[in-house]
């Protein structure tokens, strides 16, 4: 294998590294503790460059029980220096960035706690650059759900829709 190929291949592992994320957790029962920590870490990022199609990332964050989870926690951050960068110069292209953070029990018994902190934040961004009537969305979604009850839920930390620039 040539060397410059092995090199782009090794930059778009640490790229997919870099931009992307995920966690999840799934439990049933035992007063046990979830907790997840999302992070996307980025020096210049992420950058889509859209043509005639719509393009989402999202970053899933998720705790999920039937029932008997005492606690939930989930820490999601979308953090770059520079971006997300977006260009999407054909007209009806849409682009979304999303993180989502969700604590869910399906039923709601012994839960005693659910916590987000979910931020999302850059230095310099978003930037974006579209044709007209293009739409450009970032999101950050921190949801709690515990079916009928509502337990001593923590902060959700920013809330929906919260989009930090420095």
């Amino acid at each position: 294998m040539h060397m410059r190929k092995r090199t782009a291949i090794l930059m778009a592992a640490v790229t997919a590294l870099a931009i992307g994320g995920a966690g999840a957790a799934e439990a049933t029962g035992g007063g046990t503790v979830q907790g997840n920590r999302c992070d996307n870490n980025s020096l210049l990022g992420e950058i889509t460059i859209a043509g005639t199609t719509d393009i989402t990332n999202e970053t899933e964050c998720v705790n999920y029980a039937k029932s008997g989870v005492a606690e939930q926690s989930n820490r999601c951050r979308t953090n770059s220096v520079i971006g997300p960068v977006n260009i999407s110069l054909a007209p009806g292209t849409d682009i979304t960035h999303r993180t989502n953070c969700i604590n869910y029990v399906e039923s709601g018994d012994g839960v005693r706690k659910q916590t987000n902190r979910c931020r999302t934040t850059s230095l310099t961004g978003p930037i974006n650059i579209a044709a007209p009537g293009n739409k450009i969305t970032t999101e950050t979604n921190c949801i709690i759900l515990a079916g009928d009850d509502d337990p001593e839920n923590g902060e959700k930390g920013g809330g929906n829709g919260e989009h930090e620039s420095r």
